[in-house]
Parts: structure tokens; sequence; C-alpha cells
């Protein structure tokens, strides 16, 4: 976390300890103090029932850390309004996100779908729901028959999951690839936003499970 006099930049959790955190890092700008250590224990200091003791570490910088994204990173194809809306909540998240839309004015990070592909990491979590079928179909035939460690998604309706996996099959590719609906089993709601949280909460369960594995 990176704390100036009037502004911070990430978080070390909230709550009392963050705050104490927070005052004490101001009072040494006031005071010209470039380090300081301190072991607190979370209850009788802080009187928060977790408990433990937690240990802090203050070290005067000049600039905040702005890469502080970590883990497998998710490869968006879309930013259509429900891309848009899995995007704006990727960008709270300290999670890596790639960005493709063939429409230059989406301000993707890619608009040349050849040159996102010769970039995508060995692993990494595949969503796509660009405006057009026959794309999305492209794009999950090219993931597959590169054989992409990671997960791919696909939004869409069962004929379409239907339609996409016997076109699959049919070109002697595994149609098991794909993961499709998209999103937590349970949580209702075709609004692009409902979607995006249903989305980013899948992935995050992904994640969770690939960094126990590794």
């Amino acid at each position: 976390m990176w704390i100036s006099s009037d502004s911070q930049v990430g978080s070390i959790g909230g709550g009392q300890l963050e705050l104490l955190a927070t005052e004490r890092a101001r009072n040494m700008i006031a005071e010209g103090l470039r380090e300081f250590e301190v072991s607190l224990p979370l209850g009788p200091v802080l009187a928060q029932c977790c408990g433990g003791i937690v240990d802090l570490m203050f070290i005067a910088v000049e600039e905040p850390e702005t890469n502080l994204k970590t883990g497998f990173p998710m490869v968006l194809y879309g930013l259509g309004h429900v891309g848009s809306a899995i995007a704006a909540i990727m960008s709270t998240i300290p999670h890596p996100i790639l960005t493709f839309d063939d429409r230059v004015e989406t301000g993707a990070a890619y608009s040349d779908l050849s040159s996102l592909m010769g970039s995508i990491p060995p692993k990494a979590y595949h969503l796509v729901l660009t405006y057009s079928h026959e794309t999305d179909f492209e794009i999950c035939r090219t993931l597959i028959e590169r054989d992409v460690v990671g997960c791919i998604g696909l939004i869409g309706s069962k004929s379409k999951k239907a339609r996409f996996k016997s076109r699959l099959k049919n070109l002697g590719l595994d149609p098991d690839r794909i993961n499709c609906p998209i999103g937590i089993v349970g949580i209702l709601g075709k609004e692009p936003s409902v979607i995006a949280v249903s989305v980013v909460a899948e992935f995050l369960l992904w994640q969770a499970a690939e960094s126990i594995k590794n």
C-alpha cells in the first residue's frame, strides 16, 4: 500500500489496521522519517476479534507501485456491453487482462486478432464474447487447435453451445474444451452488469484453484 499526504494506492485489508497504518505513514511524512517497523497484536491493540499479530514495515518511496497485477491473466475477446462490464470490474482487481475487439473505437488493447494470438500468455482464462458468432467460433477453433493451457469460456445459449460443439467435433477438435454458458451457476439475470459479476467470480474461483495446483 502506498500512502501520500492526501492519497492512497492499494490496501492491506481495511479496518482499524489500515486506518492505523495510514495515520502512521502520514505522520512519518510529516516528521521526515524514512523507515519504521512495528508488530501489532490485533486483539489488544486494535480490538479486532480475529486475533493474531501483524508486522508492518514502512519504507519511504517516491512513487507508488502501479504494476500490482499477479496471477494468470484473463484474455477478453469482445468489448460490447458484457465485455465492457467485465473489463470494468477487472480493472479493480489485481489480475492482468488482455482485451481484443476489432472495432478500434472500443479502445481494446488489440484490434488485430492475429497480433493478439501471437502475444497470448502460456496459460490464461479466455473469454469469448464478440458481436459475431462466426468470429467467436474462429477464436474458439484457433485456441483449441493451439492447445492453449487454461480455460476457454464462451458466452451463449444452449443452441449456440450445441452448434459450436458439433462444428468443432466435425473438425476433429475436442468440443469439451469449451465452457458454455459462462458464469456462476445459480446467479440469475441477463443484465450485462449481473453477467459480468458472475463471470469475474468464476474467473476468481478458477484463479484460486490454479494457484493451489502450482
